[in-house]
């Protein structure tokens, strides 16, 4: 099992794109979908530069509302970025949960945009 870390600023920038972009992270999504919305996220008016602000602000957000969601994205982002960044064999699908073998050996299901 992947640590956790404590502090969201130590969180790569591939988990703030995630955790930032139009996807829902109770959906299925292929690497490239995932990238994609990487990328789309990264490339936002503000720039990579103010990835890391916003990410910042939107968990501090969430976390005045009480908004428990906001840790299970942020979990889900982190999952997700660890995956495509070990990911180097092909594999096109991931869950919203552990990747298992069974999950490598079932058909590609469609992602939700």
């Amino acid at each position: 099992m992947s640590r956790i870390p404590l502090h969201p600023e130590q969180d790569p920038y591939p988990v703030s794109a995630l955790y930032l972009s139009q996807l829902d992270h109770e959906s299925l999504y292929s690497d490239t979908e995932l990238r994609q919305a990487i990328a789309e996220t990264v490339s936002e008016p503000d720039g990579p530069d103010a990835l890391g602000r916003r990410y910042a602000e939107a968990l501090r957000q969430a976390g005045a509302r009480g908004d428990g969601m906001s840790e299970v994205r942020r979990r889900w982002a982190l999952r997700m970025a660890e995956d495509l960044a070990r990911d180097r064999t092909g594999e096109a699908h991931r869950t919203t949960g552990r990747s298992t073998a069974a999950d490598r050996s079932a058909a590609p299901l469609e992602g939700a945009s």
